[in-house]
């Protein structure tokens, strides 16, 4: 008998120690790649979709207050790519793709999008047509920025602030009636800025409510918009190289802390790497160039003073009079040229390290990394791959 009531009573356990487990259970991380179709020798057919979880592609724009796919290459260069696309999806059925929309320069009618119920309804309508007719598993917000900041051109009101909740709102709305009928999960990510005045003009505890996960853009913290040489993406504050313009809070780690203090949860927080660094020319020969007064804009892979990772390490890294430095109080390389003054931040396979590990002990939701052709020879993906995915 009493054999009976044990079993009966594991019986009725069972159940909710698997729901324990599952609660308990941390889901794996994200690897999120954004894809911008560019000049580079790299297309949508050399992406593997076993080294990343889901693919953000860039851009798509808005016409007309609706969806509509990027003409800049060429008319057919989107679709062809979609069909691209859907094809890797055989390679790994667990792979996701997005369609971004906006950007820097594609931000510009966001205000105008959010402004009214009708508008967003229209909006987030016309971005469900898009993923459909496409093949996407979501959508990702790139509005660079709400209220202030961003492109010259750009739409911006004071309400900007309260809109861009309700237009993910209705973004949300339209995918999870749409996800109902078809019997499935459309995604809604964001990719948010990485200083005070980006939370100041959004409301980030409700955004997090409504979004699958933000992709917080932590890099471009100097840049050649500078007119000193700084780090790109520093993981830490270097107290050595203080000046007076030069902000103590502008680095990977200050940020996390002021989003997850601003209400958005470990979990949702993906963590923004470059595969890119800046380069600045006749910078002063002090400290190796570092916060060294600078001359411009220097050598670039597609336009001036902007490299791609694969160049940096193939051309650059101690050779054609270049060194590599490393500074560890910010845990990230650079190098110097001390004969034309060219100083380049970037961040390598050793700085990732830290940054992976960073964001584990944070309990962040992965890594997100701007962009995958900057990375041709797939040294960085390779690293955060390992690092994050389950092997192979």
């Amino acid at each position: 008998m009493k054999l009976i009531r044990l079993t009966m009573l594991m019986a009725a356990l069972l159940p909710l120690l698997a729901n324990a487990e599952g609660a308990s259970a941390k889901p794996g991380y994200k690897v999120v790649a954004y894809y911008l179709p560019s000049q580079r020798q790299y297309s949508a057919a050399d992406i593997d979709p076993a080294k990343i979880t889901h693919l953000n592609y860039a851009f798509a724009v808005i016409k007309d207050g609706e969806v509509a796919a990027d003409q800049a290459i060429s008319a057919e260069q989107g679709p062809r790519d979609f069909v691209v696309l859907r094809a890797l999806k055989q390679r790994n059925p667990a792979f996701k793709t997005l369609i971004s929309v906006g950007g820097w320069a594609g931000s510009k009618d966001f205000s105008n999008v959010a402004l009214t119920p009708q508008a967003r309804k229209k909006f987030a309508a016309s971005a469900l047509d898009f993923i459909r007719k496409n093949g996407f598993d979501g959508v990702d917000i790139d509005w660079e920025f709400p209220v202030a900041g961003g492109d010259a051109g750009n739409a911006m009101r004071p309400e900007d602030r309260q809109n861009y909740t309700l237009l993910l709102q209705a973004l949300r709305d339209q995918l999870d009636n749409a996800g109902k009928q078809e019997h499935r999960s459309y995604l809604l990510t964001a990719a948010i800025g990485n200083n005070r005045a980006f939370f100041q003009n959004t409301e980030m505890p409700k955004v997090a409510t409504i979004v699958d996960w933000v992709n917080i853009m932590t890099y471009d913290f100097s840049g050649t918009w500078n007119k000193f040489a700084g780090h790109v993406a520093p993981l830490y504050n270097d107290p050595a190289l203080a000046r007076p313009e030069a902000n103590p809070k502008f680095n990977v780690s200050s940020t996390v802390e002021m989003a997850l203090q601003e209400g958005i949860p470990a979990g949702k927080l993906v963590l923004g790497m470059p595969f890119y660094g800046y380069s600045w020319k006749k910078c002063g020969a002090t400290l190796h160039g570092q916060h060294q007064d600078c001359d411009g804009k220097g050598r670039g892979s597609i336009e001036d003073g902007e490299l791609d990772y694969t160049d940096i390490d193939s051309t650059l890294v101690n050779r054609n009079g270049f060194t590599r430095y490393w500074n560890d109080a910010a845990k990230v390389p650079y190098l110097f040229n001390p004969d034309t003054g060219e100083f380049v931040s970037y961040d390598d396979p050793e700085s990732l390290d830290y940054k992976i590990r960073y964001l584990k002990q944070k309990g962040l939701g992965g890594a997100m990394f701007w962009q995958l052709s900057a990375d041709r020879n797939a040294a960085l993906l390779d690293k955060v791959a390992a690092d994050l995915l389950p092997p192979r």
